[in-house]
């Protein structure tokens, strides 16, 4: 009797696979057969479940996105408006091992979306839920008065996109990198500033 393959549960073992490779050996060293390896598989079925690097990279990256939108899903339940917001930001930063693999993730996705559609379609969605997030947290300000009516949402929350994006490239394509320290009181002076300014506007 032939064993019977739960496909899903096979492609995300190498989609598992692929992340924690890049997590632990960095995108360079995310081969085919390093991830079939680190699956437990052969290079063969890799290919028969996933296709090509691309799309291996595309996937790996949609898991990371997964993992960094649960983390930011429970630091807003525990808090809201401002406190939430220091806290979401914060774990967007490259600001350990893990997270700067997030982020070299990110910036293969930037590279690879500029000829691949798919990756542009992943790389907007991904974008406009972050937005949207930070959309929501800016109005829990509003509503609780830390910040005023007059607050134009959708600008904030793509300046405070921006600023993070800068800060994580800076950090990752520096010799010497900045410290965590330094990445969290940099974000810490910009939210002061959104905040004082909104109030004082």
């Amino acid at each position: 009797m032939s064993k019977i393959v739960d496909h899903d549960a096979r492609r995300g073992d190498f989609i598992k696979a692929a992340y924690e490779t890049i997590i632990e050996n960095g995108l360079a060293n995310a081969t085919v057969r390093a991830v079939a390896r680190k699956a437990g598989y052969t290079t063969g079925a890799l290919v028969h479940y996933i296709g090509d690097k691309d799309e291996l990279i595309r996937l790996a990256l949609a898991y990371s996105g997964d993992i960094a939108r649960d983390s930011m899903v429970a630091a807003h339940g525990k808090q809201r408006g401002r406190n939430a917001l220091r806290k979401i930001l914060r774990e967007a930063l490259p600001s350990d091992k893990r997270q700067r693999a997030h982020w070299r993730l990110w910036l293969a996705l930037w590279y690879h979306s500029e000829d691949n559609a798919d990756m542009r379609r992943e790389d907007k969605r991904r974008y406009r839920e972050w937005t949207r997030r930070l959309e929501q947290v800016l109005s829990e300000s509003v509503e609780d008065g830390e910040l005023p009516r007059s607050v134009d949402l959708r600008l904030e929350a793509d300046a405070l996109v921006a600023f993070v994006d800068g800060l994580g490239v800076r950090h990752l394509m520096s010799s010497r990198g900045m410290s965590a320290n330094h990445l969290t009181t940099l974000l810490d002076r910009y939210i002061d500033r959104v905040y004082a300014a909104s109030v004082n506007a």
